[in-house]
């Protein structure tokens, strides 16, 4: 059995709360201001980061790529509430959201990270 590298099980843990914490977008106060699309696409990428990050927990190799997929929309959708967000608090949650789609991709494509999810589940050789 592989061990987790600690850099996956760290991604895999703030990608799962961070995605909980997407989930009820519409629902939070001072969203009034943001476009319907947005919020609803951070529905969608939520639900994609839970299930990217069961993949990183199993440490199946999908889930290095659904992982990487899903922050790099996240960090793009993010992107544009730096600026044009209706009030601060939700510039600075567009800001931390940008960072910690950052701070997910560059703990998964570690080297300990890309080889334990290369080689978890790859058949042994027997000589």
């Amino acid at each position: 059995m592989h061990s987790r590298p600690l850099p996956v099980t760290v991604a895999a843990i703030i990608q799962a709360l961070f995605s909980l914490l997407s989930l009820p977008g519409p629902l939070l106060p001072g969203s009034e201001g943001v476009p319907a699309v947005v919020l609803y696409s951070g529905i969608v990428l939520g639900v994609g980061g839970l299930v990217a990050s069961a993949g990183l927990w199993m440490l199946k190799k999908w889930g290095l790529w659904l992982t990487v997929v899903v922050n790099v929309l996240g960090g793009l959708s993010a992107a544009p509430g730096l600026v044009a967000a209706p009030n601060a608090a939700l510039q600075a949650a567009a800001l931390v959201g940008v960072l910690i789609s950052v701070l997910i991709i560059v703990l998964v494509v570690f080297p300990s990270s890309r080889r334990a999810l290369a080689t978890a589940h790859q058949p042994s050789r027997v000589r």
